[in-house]
Formats: C-alpha cells, structure tokens, sequence
C-alpha cells in the first residue's frame, strides 16, 4: 500500500513539474516610430493571452492569418485597447487611431505555433517630441499578470532600440516616449528629464 502511494505522489510531481516549467507566451510588443507630426504606433500580442484578458474577443482565434481583422471585430478591438491605452503630452490626452489589426502566425521553439493580434494607430500632433509624450498600457497584464510590455523605437536610421519594458505593477507609471538619439540621460530603461 505504501509503494503504490508513493508511486501516485510520484506521478502526481511529475506530471505537476511540467506545468511549472511551461513557457509563457511572449508579451506584448510596442514598436514606435515618427512619421511628420504624427506617432505610428504597432501593437502585437498573442491572441490566446487577449481571449483571456477580452472573453468577448474569443473569435479572434478563429480568424485566418494574414488577413485584416473584419470590421466588427476591429471595432471591439479597438474599444478594448482604447481602454488599456492611453498617450498623454503636459497630462492631456493625445488623439490614437487604429488604422488596421491583423491576425499574424508566430513560432517559437518552446513554444510551437501561435497566433498574434498586430494592431497599426495613429498618433496625431506630437509635434518635434520636445515634450515627451507618456505611453500607458496596461491590455492583458491586467488579467495575465505575468505579461510583460516591451516599448522600442524605431529610428531614422532603422534602428530599433528598447526604451521599457514593464510588468502589470508598473504599468500606471507610464513610459516617457523620447527617442533614443535625442541626447538625455538615460537610467535604466527609461528616459529622464
């Protein structure tokens, strides 16, 4: 009798290990980039980390690759992340418009094949970013709180450089959205005045 209980403890750690060492999917990327007066702003995120967060946005998952998200859909998205971001300069929000979203397939080696929601807006006005605007983000980490937020600018020179990367916890502060070449002095990840 005590062979076979340690057997089931044994099966039960064993089968129990595998789920804590599972991978996470990837978090959520922001790639920024200046184009005249305006901010173009790219958003990807898994799409199974999304349904978790949006139950509402469930059909996403059954959308093809490659194609626009249809305008029902789109429209839900865009509700959705207009609530989970926001882009502020001198504390009043600036104008954000999603332009597209598409559903793209991703793989990774620990992981296999997975889907991504990538989403194009438009941020209108920002001028010479002389005052840096502030990202706040907070879409799927306020339910899966072990996504992360990577913000990275896309330069003039191609360029692709990390100016944060935050969790769930440090989502409220915001993120000063100053490229990387401007000449302030850097702490970290972030930029400072």
């Amino acid at each position: 009798m005590n062979l076979r209980a340690a057997m089931l403890a044994v099966a039960v750690l064993a089968g129990s290990a595998g789920a804590v060492l599972a991978h996470a999917l990837p978090g959520s990327v922001l790639l920024l980039r200046k184009q005249g007066d305006a901010l173009e702003l790219t958003i990807q995120f898994p799409v199974e980390d999304l349904v978790v967060a949006a139950p509402d946005l469930a059909a996403l998952e059954a959308l093809p690759a490659g194609q626009p998200v249809r305008q029902d859909l789109s429209a839900a998205l865009g509700r959705y992340l207009g609530q989970h971001l926001s882009v502020t300069e001198d504390a009043a929000p600036l104008n954000l418009t999603m332009i597209d979203a598409r559903i793209q397939s991703a793989y990774h080696d620990h992981l296999g094949h997975f889907a991504l929601i990538v989403s194009q807006w438009r941020i209108e006005d920002v001028g010479d970013l002389s005052t840096a605007p502030t990202l706040t983000y907070d879409a799927v980490m306020h339910e899966v709180r072990n996504h992360r937020a990577t913000v990275l600018w896309n330069g003039p020179d191609g360029g692709t450089h990390q100016i944060s990367e935050f969790g769930y916890l440090d989502a409220g502060e915001g993120t000063a959205l100053v490229p990387p070449d401007d000449g302030l002095e850097r702490r970290g990840s972030f930029a400072m005045k």
